[in-house]
C-alpha cells in the first residue's frame, strides 16, 4: 500500500513519517536548513507484516507542485492537521487536491497533541469535521498523536496496517490490469554501476524485468534492466505500485518529471481531454467558458482553457462535462484524474476523471447536438458497454482511437466484437467499428436511394457513388463496405462506375436509340463522332452525349476519343484476332481482310487492342497476349 501524506506547511508530516518508518524523508540540504519539506520524499516501513510506502508531500503553497506529482487516486491518505492550530489554508487547499484527484479512503492524524490542551483539541476536532464533510474522509478514523513524544503514534501503526491489509486484498483484484503499461516519471537520476534510475507511479499495466519500453517524449525504445517496487527488488511493476526501473539506452538528462516511461502502443498525445468536472468546494468564484487554466495529470502539467459541454457556468461543488484544450499535449487516458487550477496555479479549480481525448472531438455541426450524449457513453465504466453506446450515436468509431482512449490492444476489443454485434471494416488502411444494425440500416437506405434515383431518372444507367452516399447519408468507409455486400449477394450491380439494381433497364433517349440503330447501319461498323453526325443530322455535341450515355452503359467502346464501336462488335474483333494469331503473328492487312474494316478503322481498333494489353505489337505484327490467347 502506498500512503500518501498531505496537510499545511509545519504540521508535522515529515516528523510523522520518520516516528512511523525511523526515515527522514528531507533529503536537500536546503530544505534540512529551512525545515521545510520542498520535494517529494519517499519511505517504507513493515507494519504488521505488510509494506507500506510513505509519500511525503511538500505543505507550503510554493512548492504546490511538487505536492500534486506525488499524488495518485490508488493511494491511501494520511491526513495531517496539527491539534494546536487545527485546519490551515493549505489544509483545505490538499483536501480539494486529494478529492478532485480521485483518493477515496485514508486516516486523519491529529499531530503535535502534546502542544494542545483539552479546549484547543476540542476545537481542532469540530473545525476537521467541519472541512471533512461530505468528502472521502467524512468517515474517516481520527487518531491523536506526537510524533515528538511518540504518544499515539503505535495506534496509527495498527491502524495503518489494519487498512493496508484491507487495501492490498483490493489491489490484489485489480493486478489482472490488460492495459498497456504505463508509469509517470517523478524522480530520474544517474546511479554509479547502473545508469539511468526513474521512479513513479504505475498507472496501467504490468512491466516485467527484461521488457522494452519507451519513453513519452522522445519516443526511445529503452530496456529495463531491473526493477525495485517499493524499495525492494521485483521482477515485475504493476498498476498501483511505486516503481523503480534501471533503465537502458537512454540519459538520464533525456527523461525528466512529468515524462512517461510506457508501452509503445500507449504513446498518443492529445491537446485536448473531456472530463466529468467537478468544481471545487472551496471555490471562490463562479467559473465561465474559456477560463485561463493549469492542467495537472499525473506529474506533468500544461497551460489552456476550460470549455464546458453542457452549462454556460459552475459554483462551487456543481458538477458538468467539461473540455480542457491544452497549449501543449498529454498523455492521458480513460479514467485518469486530472487537477485544474488557475492559470498562475495559485488556487483549485476542480476537475475529475478524463472521459474521452479524441472520439468526441467538435467536428462542426453535424455532430454538435449529439456530442454530450456522445460523451456519456463514452464516460461508461465497462469499454464494450461504452463502445456499442457510442456506436448507436455515431455511426463508425475508429478502432485505433478507441483503443488509445482505453489503453487496451486492438486484439482485445476485436475479440469481444461478435458477442456484441459489432463489425470492424476496413477503409484506407483505417479499422472502423460498426453496429451490426447500423450496418443493416445502411443496406436500406443505399437500395431506397437506387430505387428513387431509377424513379426519377429512367434514362440514367445507374448511380454514381458520390451521389449514392450523398443521397443516402452513408459514411464513405460504411458505404464502401455495404456496397461490395449488396453486389457480392446479387442485390446490387455495378457497371462501369456506376451502381443500379439488378433487373433494371435504362429507357434509352431518342437520340442514343438512333445512335445504336446508326452504328448497326453504317458502312463501316466503327464509325467516327463525324460519321454519325452526319448520318443523323445531329449536333455533333448531340451525339457525343448520347455516345458517352451509351459508353456508360457499356454498349459501346470509344477506341479513340472520335471512333466508337458497339462492345459486341469488338468482342468479334478479339475472337478474329485470335483467330488470326500464330507463332508469326498477323498483320494489319491479315485481319483487314478478314473483317471488312477500312485501313483507318482497322487501325485504330488494333491500336485499341494494343492499349488495353490484349495485344501486343512487335515490329510490324501482333501477338495475342497470354492471358487472351
Amino acid at each position: 500500500m502506498i500512503v500518501t501524506l498531505a496537510g499545511h506547511v509545519d504540521h508535522g508530516k515529515t516528523a510523522l513519517v520518520h516516528a512511523l518508518t525511523g526515515v527522514d524523508t528531507d533529503r536537500l540540504e536546503e530544505e534540512k536548513k529551512r525545515g521545510l519539506t520542498i520535494e517529494l520524499g519517499f519511505a517504507y516501513g513493515e507494519f504488521e507484516g505488510v509494506r507500506v510506502g510513505f509519500v511525503d508531500v511538500p505543505g507550503h503553497h510554493r512548492f504546490i507542485r511538487n505536492m500534486i506529482a506525488g499524488v495518485r487516486s490508488e493511494q491511501f491518505a494520511l491526513f495531517v492537521i496539527a491539534a494546536d492550530e487545527g485546519p490551515m489554508p493549505q489544509t483545505e487547499e490538499h483536501l480539494d487536491i486529494l478529492e478532485t484527484i480521485g483518493l477515496s479512503s485514508g486516516i486523519i492524524a491529529m499531530t503535535r497533541v502534546d502542544l494542545a490542551d483539552e479546549a484547543r483539541r476540542a476545537e481542532s476536532l469540530e473545525a476537521t469535521r467541519s472541512l471533512i464533510a461530505g468528502t472521502f474522509l467524512e468517515n474517516a478514523e481520527i487518531l491523536w498523536c506526537s510524533a515528538r513524544s511518540g504518544e499515539g503514534i503505535d495506534d496509527l501503526k495498527r491502524a495503518i496496517a489494519t487498512a493496508a491489509r484491507s487495501r492490498v486484498a483490493k489491489l490484489e483484484e485489480s493486478r489482472a490490469d490488460e492495459r498497456h503499461f504505463r508509469l509517470c516519471v517523478d524522480r530520474a537520476f544517474s546511479l554509479s554501476g547502473a545508469g539511468l534510475i526513474v521512479t513513479g507511479a504505475v498507472h496501467s499495466g504490468c512491466l516485467r524485468e527484461g521488457e522494452s519500453v519507451v519513453t513519452g517524449q522522445l519516443g526511445r525504445p529503452v530496456r529495463v534492466r531491473s526493477i525495485r517496487v517499493s524499495d525492494q527488488p521485483a521482477d515485475f511493476a504493476s498498476y498501483a505500485d511505486r516503481a523503480a526501473l534501471n533503465l537502458t539506452g537512454l540519459d538520464a538528462e533525456q527523461v525528466s518529471r512529468g515524462d512517461w516511461i510506457l508501452a509503445a502502443e500507449a504513446r498518443r498525445f492529445t491537446n485536448r481531454v473531456s472530463l466529468r468536472f467537478r468544481a471545487v468546494r472551496h471555490l471562490q468564484r463562479r467559473l465561465r467558458k474559456w477560463t485561463s487554466i493549469h492542467l495537472h495529470h499525473g506529474a506533468e502539467h500544461a497551460l489552456g482553457r476550460l470549455a464546458f459541454v453542457d452549462v454556460e457556468a459552475l459554483e462551487a461543488g456543481e458538477t458538468c462535462i467539461a473540455d480542457c484544450l491544452i497549449d501543449q499535449p498529454i498523455l492521458a487516458k480513460w479514467g485518469d484524474r486530472v487537477l485544474v487550477r488557475d492559470a498562475a496555479s495559485e488556487f483549485n479549480l476542480g476537475g475529475g476523471p478524463v472521459i474521452d481525448t479524441c472520439i468526441a472531438e467538435r467536428k462542426g455541426r453535424r455532430w454538435a447536438d449529439g456530442r454530450l450524449a456522445l460523451l456519456e457513453a463514452l464516460a461508461r465504466e465497462e469499454p464494450m458497454d461504452s463502445l456499442k453506446e457510442a456506436l448507436s450515436l455515431r455511426p463508425l468509431i475508429d478502432l485505433e482511437s478507441f483503443c488509445q482512449l482505453r489503453n487496451l490492444s486492438e486484439s482485445k476489443i476485436l475479440s469481444a466484437l461478435p458477442s456484441r454485434d459489432i463489425r470492424c471494416i476496413e477503409f484506407d488502411s483505417r479499422r472502423e467499428l460498426v453496429l451490426e444494425s447500423t450496418s443493416k440500416q445502411a443496406e436500406g437506405r443505399i437500395l431506397d436511394s437506387l430505387r428513387t434515383w431509377h424513379s426519377e431518372h429512367p434514362e440514367a444507367r445507374g448511380m454514381g457513388v458520390d451521389s449514392l452516399r450523398k443521397q443516402s447519408e452513408v459514411p464513405k468507409a460504411l458505404l464502401r463496405e455495404v456496397i461490395s455486400r449488396l453486389a457480392a449477394t446479387k442485390r446490387v450491380s455495378i457497371s462501369s462506375g456506376k451502381l443500379y439494381l439488378p433487373g433494371f433497364q435504362a429507357r434509352r433517349s431518342r437520340n442514343e436509340t438512333s445512335l445504336l440503330r446508326a452504328l448497326r447501319e453504317a458502312d463501316t461498323r466503327a464509325p467516327t463522332l463525324g460519321d454519325l453526325t452526319k448520318l443523323l443530322s445531329l449536333d455533333l455535341d448531340l451525339v457525343k452525349q448520347a455516345a458517352k450515355r451509351l459508353e456508360s452503359s457499356g454498349e459501346i467502346i470509344f477506341v479513340t476519343d472520335r471512333r466508337i464501336i458497339e462492345s459486341r462488335t469488338l468482342d468479334d474483333a478479339i475472337n478474329l484476332a485470335k483467330t488470326l494469331d500464330s507463332p508469326e503473328g498477323f498483320t494489319v492487312r491479315e485481319f483487314r481482310d478478314r473483317s471488312g474494316y477500312g485501313r483507318n478503322s482497322t487501325i485504330d481498333i488494333l491500336e485499341y487492342l494494343d492499349r488495353t494489353g490484349i495485344t501486343r505489337r512487335v515490329g510490324d505484327r501482333r501477338h495475342m497476349n497470354a492471358k487472351e490467347g
